[in-house]
């Protein structure tokens, strides 16, 4: 008989593991599901700075899955799948085999993914710039341009897009490069912009002539030491000083405004003020 009772007793034992490490799992589809998404090369340095290894891991286990066997496949991103303490993103691989990683999607709005995840749509936009001119812009950040050749390339320097490189050596921006040649046949890699103009973040280079003649040769030499002016226009604010680091929008009688804020990081902001796209005001 008391026999009989323990392997009752072992059974419901069992049956308890197995409901607790295998519970029924639900994944809410968000605006993200769908998405392609590919994981990239990391530069040395960036894989010190963090345990990449230990991030993802398969959906109904908690043993973390190598970085490394990620790589060369898309995988499909699924949704969200909530526990009492945790949200997970969840992504599917070509076999259809799930995995998860702990995801916060309240920080920001829409949802950020990792640095190293690279989406099809994003990939998609950069192969679209092979063939085309772009102008060199913010060459000196190694976060941002790479080259090995002893041609200096210029900032404004005109270079053709040759090719794209999924790569990623920050924690931060689009993890694909422009591969870029001179006119002299020289190489380069600039990190790919994705759309020009964003606010806190610098154009690494212009799809468009940043310098353009009908600006006249007085404010070009003005442009190109830094400097800026009143009734100066937004683009020759941006090419001249970059980015701002925040945008105000107001409104009035005299129509909307922009109040535009550099130095932000370093704690000594200023502030320019446009009207109907004209620099109007600044204040130091």
């Amino acid at each position: 008989m008391s026999s009989k009772i323990a392997i009752i007793i072992t059974g419901l034992s069992l049956s308890a593991c197995s409901f607790f490490h295998n519970p029924e799992i639900s994944v809410t589809p968000n605006e993200l599901s769908g998405k392609k998404v590919y994981f990239v090369d990391l530069d040395p340095k960036l894989r010190t700075s963090f345990n990449f290894n230990k991030v993802w891991s398969k959906l109904t286990r908690s043993r973390f899955r190598h970085y490394f066997r990620f790589l060369k496949y898309p995988h499909t991103i699924i949704g969200l799948y909530e526990t009492w303490d945790h949200d997970f993103l969840v992504i599917e691989n070509r076999k259809g085999k799930r995995f998860k990683m702990i995801f916060d999607p309240f920080l920001d709005n829409p949802p950020e993914l990792p640095s190293y995840l690279l989406t099809m749509d994003v990939l998609n936009d950069a192969k679209a710039m092979i063939g085309k001119t772009i102008w060199l812009n913010d060459n000196w950040d190694e976060k941002g341009f790479i080259t090995t050749a002893e041609y200096g390339f210029p900032r404004f320097d005109p270079v053709e897009v040759v090719d794209v490189v999924p790569f990623q050596n920050r924690h931060q921006d689009y993890p694909v490069w422009l591969k870029v040649k001179s006119r002299f046949g020289d190489i380069a890699q600039v990190r790919y912009n994705g759309e020009e103009g964003r606010v806190g973040v610098q154009d690494h280079y212009y799809t468009s002539n940043p310098l353009p003649k009908v600006w006249g040769k007085t404010m070009i030499q003005k442009v190109l030491r830094n400097k800026v002016e009143i009734e100066m226009t937004e683009r020759q604010v941006r090419v001249s000083i970059g980015n701002p680091d925040e945008i105000n929008h107001t409104s009035s009688r005299h129509g909307m405004s922009e109040q535009w804020v550099y130095g932000t990081e370093l704690g000594k902001k200023i502030f320019y003020q446009f009207e109907y796209g004209k620099l109007m005001f600044i204040n130091r």
